[in-house]
This record gives C-alpha cells, sequence and structure tokens, in this order.
C-alpha cells in the first residue's frame, strides 16, 4: 500500500523525509497512548538515529531523551570516507579482489540494495562494520536472533528480509544526497551521541563535529575506543550500563 501511494504522487526529497519525520512521530504518539506513558526514551541506531533525531526536531514534545548510535550525518561524505576505509583496510592486507571490487564501486553510486549490501560485505569484512565478524557471520547471527526471538514467525522472518530490500531500494537514493548540517541546527530535547571510533560507515571526526554543532537543551558525547558502527554487540557491557545510568538519571529527576 505505502509503496502504490509513493509511485502514485510521486514526491521529491524534502517531502519525502517530511512524510518519514510525520509517521516516527505518529508511531511514538500511538504507542505512548497505548503503554499510557507521557514521553519516550528513543535509541536509534546509525539511519534509525538519523530519523530518531529528524522526529525529535520536528515534535520534541513526546521525547524525554534521545540516543543517537553510529549517526548517518553527511551521507556524500560518509560515502566517499567509506571506500576510502575500506580500500585502505583492503591495500593493508593485499586483498586483491577486494581492492578491484571497490574500485568498481567508486564508479557507482549506491542508490540499491545490490550495491549497498556489495559494499556492506566488503566493509564488514574488513572490520568496518563490527570488528571481528565477517559479513556472513552478521547474516547468520541477525537471523539466529530473529529465529529464537518470540516476536518473529518464520514467516515475519521472511517479511522483514523482504522489507529491509524494499526500504533499501526505497530510501538509498534519496539519502545519497542527505547532509544533516543543512536540515537540523536545533533540537529541544536532551541529546546522547554514542559512537565507535573504529567506524567504517559513520565517521568518528564526523560525529565529533556534528555533536559540536548542534544546538540541544542538553547534549553529551561517548566514544568506544574497541567498536566500530556497533558498539550495541561490540561493547555490550559498557553500552547497557551507559544507557542504564542515563535512564535512571531521567527517572531520579522525574521522581
Amino acid at each position: 500500500m505505502a509503496n502504490n501511494s509513493l509511485e502514485k504522487v510521486n514526491i521529491n526529497h524534502s517531502e519525502q523525509w517530511l512524510l518519514v519525520q510525520g509517521k516516527s512521530a505518529t508511531v511514538t504518539k500511538y504507542l505512548l497512548k497505548k503503554y499510557q506513558k507521557d514521553k519516550a526514551i528513543l535509541v536509534g541506531y546509525s539511519i534509525g538515529a538519523t530519523l530518531s533525531l529528524m522526529a525529535a526536531a520536528k515534535d520534541s514534545s513526546i521525547f524525554s531523551r534521545i540516543f543517537l548510535v553510529g549517526i548517518d550525518i553527511d551521507m556524500p561524505m560518509a560515502n566517499k570516507y567509506t571506500l576510502e576505509f575500506a580500500m585502505n583496510k583492503a591495500k593493508e592486507k593485499n586483498n586483491r579482489k577486494f581492492i578491484k571490487q571497490i574500485i568498481e564501486l567508486e564508479k557507482t553510486p549506491i542508490v540499491d540494495t545490490k550495491t549497498f549490501q556489495q559494499r556492506a560485505k566488503i566493509l564488514t569484512d574488513l572490520g568496518g562494520i563490527k570488528t571481528g565478524s565477517s559479513y556472513n557471520q552478521l547474516i547468520i547471527s541477525t537471523i539466529k536472533n530473529m529465529l529464537f526471538s518470540k516476536a518473529y514467525s518464520l514467516k515475519d522472518i521472511l517479511r522483514t528480509i523482504k522489507g529491509m530490500e524494499f526500504c533499501q531500494n526505497a530510501l538509498l537514493p534519496e539519502l545519497d544526497t542527505l547532509n544533516l548540517f543543512h536540515t537540523i541546527t536545533s533540537v529541544h530535547v536532551p541529546v546522547h551521541f554514542i559512537q565507535g571510533k573504529k567506524d567504517g560507515v559513520a565517521p568518528y571526526q564526523m560525529a565529533v563535529k556534528f555533536y559540536e554543532y548542534l544546538q540541544a537543551d542538553k547534549k553529551a558525547f561517548t566514544g568506544f575506543e574497541n567498536s566500530a558502527h556497533l558498539p550495541q554487540y561490540e561493547e555490550p557491557e559498557k553500552f547497557a550500563k551507559l544507557l542504564k545510568e542515563e535512564i535512571v538519571k531521567e527517572h531520579t529527576r522525574d521522581a
């Protein structure tokens, strides 16, 4: 249904993002009402962190705090950085196969799931997504987590995989031009940036730069020394402790 609507309306880039922001806020309001809560604490990962910040910028009244993990900020710059990161790692390992594939990717915009997954495989195998894990290990681990989760049936897993492909094909052309420096200057909710220093997708220094640029009621930044793009899996104890401490502070202040 959503696919048909988008095809018929043929909305432009800014309208697409407004639609996404609006739906994020609507879903949050629905969940707050369902669970009888006044505000939500939102944890966003990667592009989910980007959408979380957009939603909070649009309507800060429904969030008490947001955590941004490995946030995507300036996609044109990040796309360039990602391939430079991969090329440096491939040369260090003298992996001629990857070097050849990276050279080909440099000629191709990342606007569909095929090229996106090809780049993700190379980057993961070179340690830029999750340190110490290959692409196949990461995929198997993700599927295994869904299989053992009560939240997913077998049909749900298949739908999720298809949905991921659909979302990538729908959003990647829009993400190719995304730059938060041009769209968000301030947010009226406490925000906490969480960033892996070995991230091959979202540059650490870019996250620091945007953190310093963004105006917020209250903001904090925590770097994860031994993590790439997934600190919640790479340094889970530190990650869980950080969130727990911040959330306890939030509840103590409200009490």
